[in-house]
This record gives structure tokens, sequence and C-alpha cells, in this order.
């Protein structure tokens, strides 16, 4: 409680003391729930519990994810008539889905940040050319949205991977060309409405360039929806990854994704779910983490 507040409380106390009317009374603390919600913690918590596992999982485990052990092919997990040599069960080739799904973390999270951080580096350079210059850059960046918004994020992966081919790198370029527009077009409504702003005109009396002031003044205005917005779309990139690898389109070769993992084991759904189960939880357990934690982020900031 601060002095305020203190305050507040000892002066209540004393008009209830010697009977006089109260028509207000002091404020409360604020509960712990409502300043750290439920689901704040827990995408907070689930998050780095994740990166955890991508950075130390594999050390941890001690099984090689590519290992075969053909005699255990198609087990099922503990707790479905499995045993702890394979907790979370086996694929068709007996490799072991715990170590897999391990592997398939630290891979997912890779391509999921540097597509993150391609996209947004491309779109926040957009949206500043866009709002803060305004002009031709404007209309050709708002030319440029609407005709990204129009073709749908398959088709370009496709292209892109016909072209280049499978591989980590071109999963990442295919994401971050297709993903900059959120950016560009929260970048540009809020660097146009700084556009015109007293401290703005300042800077620019004083003789800064138009450069400087959008990269010195501007843009770190920005930071706060920018990180929010990059927080939520890790998780989408982590599963537009897991749909390219599921179709084929992905990083390809040997490297274990979560994609692939599903895609492996779709055809032994009604005897071996569990090859695809496993997989796709954990890439529904990722990316509820990342937005519960992108959605306490952006309700924090709004505060």
């Amino acid at each position: 409680m601060n002095r305020e507040q203190m305050a507040s409380t000892w002066q209540f106390d004393l008009l209830v003391q010697i009977g006089a009317p109260v028509t207000e009374r002091p404020p409360k603390r604020r509960r712990l729930y409502a300043v750290i919600p439920v689901g704040g913690v827990f995408g907070m918590v689930a998050t780095a519990c994740i990166v955890l596992v991508a950075l130390f999982g594999p050390a941890i485990v001690g099984t090689d994810p590519a290992q075969q052990d053909l005699p255990a092919r198609l087990s099922a997990p503990v707790g479905f008539g499995g045993s702890l040599d394979h907790p979370l069960g086996t694929d068709a080739l007996g490799r072991d889905l715990l170590a897999r799904v391990v592997a398939g973390a630290r891979l997912s999270l890779l391509i999921g940040l540097f597509a993150t951080l391609g996209a947004g580096t491309l779109g926040v350079v957009l949206g500043l050319v866009a709002g803060f210059g305004g002009g031709a850059g404007d209309r050709i960046v708002t030319w440029g949205t609407d005709v990204q918004l129009a073709v749908p994020f398959v088709i370009v992966a496709i292209a892109i991977t016909a072209v280049l081919g499978n591989g980590i790198t071109n999963v990442v370029i295919a994401l971050a060309v297709t993903g900059w527009v959120g950016y560009a077009k929260v970048v540009r409504l809020q660097a146009k409405s700084l556009r015109t702003a007293l401290w703005v005109d300042a800077a620019r009396s004083l003789g800064a360039s138009p450069i400087r002031i959008a990269v010195r003044h501007v843009l770190p205005n920005l930071a706060g929806p920018i990180v929010i917005l990059a927080t939520q779309q890790v998780g989408g990139m982590i599963l537009y990854e897991a749909a390219l690898s599921y179709l084929g389109l992905g990083v390809g070769g040997n490297a274990v994704s979560w994609g692939g993992m599903v895609a492996d084991g779709q055809e032994f759904v009604a005897t071996a779910w569990w090859v695809s189960a496993v997989p796709g939880a954990a890439i529904a357990i990722t990316i509820l983490a990342l937005n519960a934690a992108g959605d306490w982020l952006s309700a924090s900031n709004r505060s």
C-alpha cells in the first residue's frame, strides 16, 4: 500500500469514528490475478519450457531421433500399452517419438523465429516508407498489401519451392515473403498518425533527415505493437511450416519437423493414432502458449 492509499484509509476510518457521513470508500488494492492473468502466466511459463526443451532436450533425452528399432515399430505410448523404453511410442520405422518431437521443437522454433524476423523487418521498413513517407511509396505499399492478401499463402509457397527447391532457407523465405503484410499495415497506420506530431516537426526544424527521424524517433514509439505482433506471429509461422512440411513443401531431406511427422503418420491414424497425434499435440501446445503470451503482452500494452 502506497502513501496515498494509507492516507485515504486513515481519513475513512476517522470519518467513521466521528460519525460523519461517508460517501466513498478508499480504493482497494488490485488483486494479483487481475494484474497477472492465468492465461498470461500459462503462456509465458509454457513458452519458456518449450524453449528449454528445444535447447537442452536432445541432450537430456539422449536418443538419436533417426535411430530405428524395427522390432518396436508402432509401439504405443505409456498408458496405452507401451513401455518406458519409448514413452511416447514409435513410428512406422521404430523411431522414438519423444526424441523426434524434441528435435522437431528446435527446428520449428528456429524457423518460426527467423521467419518472423524476416517478415517483421520487411513489413516494418515498408510500413515506415508508406506511413511516414507518404506519396507514391504509400500507394505502392498499399497496392502490394492488397495483392499479397489476395494471393493464397500456399500458392506463393508452391511457387518459391518450385523455383528454389526444398530446404530450411527456402521455407524461411516463403514464410517471410507472405508474412510481412500485418507489420506493414500496423506500422503504416501508426507512422501516419505520428508524422504530424509536434516533436517530429521539432526534429525536422532542427535539420534531421526523414530517415533519421523515422529510425531514431518514430520507430522506437512503435516498438510495443511490433513486439506484440511478432510474439503472436511466431506461432503462426510454426503452423505454416508444419502445413508446408505436411504437403511435402517443407524442409525435406532428413530434417525432423513436426509437420513431416504428422504426414508420416497419416496412413496409420486408424491403427497407430499416436504417430500423428503426438507431433500434432506439440504444435497445438506451442501455438497456444505463444498466443497466450502475445495476448497478455497486448493487454498489458493497452492498460
